[in-house]
Order: C-alpha cells, then structure tokens, then sequence
C-alpha cells in the first residue's frame, strides 16, 4: 500500500509539472489574475477599516473604487514604461559614443590600445535593437492583460459566492475548520511577505532615485521604478537591478565617477534594506530556507520566466502552509523550511 502511494504522489508530480510547463500561456495570465484580484481586495480590506466607511458606503462600491485606483496605477506604470523606452532609443546614439569613449579609457588604463577592437565591440552592441525589442516585449504584455483583466473581473463577480460553494461540497466540521486554518495561513504568510517587500522596495526605489538624481542620470524615474520592480525578485533582483542604472551612467557620461557612485550608493542601499532590515521584519512569519528560495527562484525562473521569479517566494510559502497541515506532506514542508518549525496546527 505504502508502494502504491508512492507511485500515485510520482505520477500526481510529474503530471503536475508536465501541466506547468506545457499550460504556460494559460497559467500565467491566470495566476497574475489571482495576484491582481489580491491586491483589489487586500486595498478593499484598508479602505473599510475606516469606521466611516465601513458603517457608510457599501462594500460593492469600495471594491469599485479599489479596482479603478489599481488599474490608474498599473495604466500609468505602462505609460511610464513606454514614454521612458521611446526616449532612451531617441538618445542611444549618443549612448554609443559615450560608451566608445568609456571603454576605450578602461582599455588604455589595462595597457589595450587596440581601437578598431574597441569600435567593432561598440557597433555590435545595438542599444537601439534591444531598446525595440523591449518595446515590443511590453506591447506584448499589454495585449495580455486585458485577458488578465477579464479573469479579474469574473473573479470580482463570483468572490461573494466562494463560502456559500464551500459549504455546498458538504465537507465535515473537521475539514472545513482545515481548510479555513489553510487559508488563514496563506493569507497571513502571503499578506506579511507583500507587505514588507513593497514598504522594503518602496524605501529602496526612493533612497535609488536620490542617488540617481544627484549624478544626473536621464530617465531617473524610469530607473527607480525598475529597481522597485526587481526588488521583488529574491538575491539576483538587487544585483540586476544594481547593475542596470549603473551601466547607463558608464554610457551616459564621459567619466567614470557617475558611474562608481552609482553603482556603490545603489548596492549599498540594497545591502542594509534587503539584506538587514528585510529579514528583521519577517521574523519569523516567512519561514522558507534561503537555499529553498534560491531554487525556486531558478526553477519557476526556468518555468515562467520572469513572472515566476516575481511569484517564487509566495508560491514557496502557500506550498509550506498547504505541505504542514497533512501527515504525508509534513516531512516536504519540514525540509522546505528555514528551521523546521511549521507548528502543529492541522496535523492528524
């Protein structure tokens, strides 16, 4: 019998990752649904806190409210993006020759003189080209979220039937108070990793944006919304995020100081919030072994691109939270851990 399970839990896996793999385009869009569904409601949540609002307005029109400030800031977000991009290919031109004149410098000072080299490496590397096909990556993006935005609106609809559905499966006593300590769970874990990310990257992308203010850079916004945006990526977010602005004062100015001070003032901001004020405020509450955030950054990264590295750490801590509350899950939830201790809460 124990065989037997085991070979179910093989096939139920390998299924479950041949469906990952193979249901990208449709998983996608859908789980980036959920999130914005997530953050609609999470922003209804502190709107209603308000006694005024709570005893005053119907929660319909909260929710409406909510909806219409997320998608203002997602709209201007993708108006930001555009507008930056299409100016950074105006300027690339002079991006090259700056980048020439920087590397010819770092080439001189190493004792390499070769400049036809210098120049053949420069003409290879086409700013503009990457800068369109950028363009077009996030015109790509556009054109999928209004099927992201369809999935969120039926979402919306349907949300106020979710407990009713619940209790039509005719689940026992014991199990619905499960499923609820399961929700609870992800929701307090998925609710505490979110907040203190976006309050960590909002700090990292103002303290990113007076650095690059004080050199100068062009696009500075632009820049400081990226590093918020990466921050959200565990370990290689704040490195690539680093080393983008920084690469842009090596092109942009004629010196290399701009570029130092950028790239020192940028890492060291990412150090104290990221690397010491971050993981004072989780605490204990998001507990997921690094080595285990570092893989599922790879394998979603691997799976999802870009958008898995983004959702890694919450879908890690929802698998925990789910893996704890079941006998022949626990030693996988055990072992996802940072130190072993996922209580005792659900366990048969």
């Amino acid at each position: 019998m124990k065989r037997q399970r085991t070979a179910y839990a093989f096939i139920i896996v390998a299924i479950s990752i041949v469906f990952i793999i193979y249901a990208k385009n449709f998983l996608v869009p859908l789980i980036l649904a959920i999130v914005l569904w997530y953050l609609i409601n999470a922003l209804n949540s502190l709107f209603r806190a308000a006694p005024f609002v709570r005893n005053n307005i119907h929660k319909a029109i909260t929710i409406t409210l909510s909806s219409i400030f997320i998608l203002l800031i997602l709209f201007s977000i993708g108006s930001l993006i555009t507008t930056n991009i299409n100016g950074m290919i105006a300027v690339a031109p002079s991006y090259r020759i700056n980048f020439e004149q920087q590397i010819s410098k770092i080439a001189t000072s190493i004792g390499y003189s070769r400049a036809t080299d210098i120049q053949t490496l420069s003409t290879q590397m086409e700013f503009d080209s990457f800068l369109r096909g950028l363009l077009m990556s996030s015109r790509k993006v556009a054109q999928q979220f209004s099927i992201i935005l369809l999935y969120t609106l039926f979402l919306l609809l349907e949300q106020s039937t979710f407990a009713k559905k619940i209790v039509a499966l005719g689940m026992g006593k014991d199990r619905r108070e499960r499923l609820s300590v399961i929700m609870q769970g992800i929701n307090e874990g998925v609710r505490t990793y979110l907040g203190v990310k976006l309050i960590a990257s909002i700090a990292t992308g103002l303290l990113s944006y007076g650095v690059l203010r004080f050199v100068g850079l062009d696009f500075a916004v632009f820049w400081a919304f990226i590093i918020f945006i990466f921050n959200f990526i565990p370990t290689i977010g704040s490195i690539t995020a680093t080393i983008f602005p920084s690469l842009v004062a090596l092109v942009q100015f004629e010196t290399l100081t701009p570029f130092f001070i950028v790239l020192i003032g940028v890492g060291v901001i990412q150090i104290i919030i990221g690397g010491i004020l971050e993981p004072k405020f989780y605490g204990d509450s998001l507990n997921i072994s690094p080595f285990v955030i570092v893989l599922s950054l790879v394998m979603w990264g691997l799976l999802w691109g870009v958008v898995g590295m983004l959702l890694c750490v919450p879908i890690t801590v929802i698998l925990i939270k789910i893996f704890a509350q079941f006998d022949n899950t626990r030693a996988i939830a055990i072992m996802l851990s940072r130190n072993g201790n996922i209580g005792s809460v659900g366990r048969n």
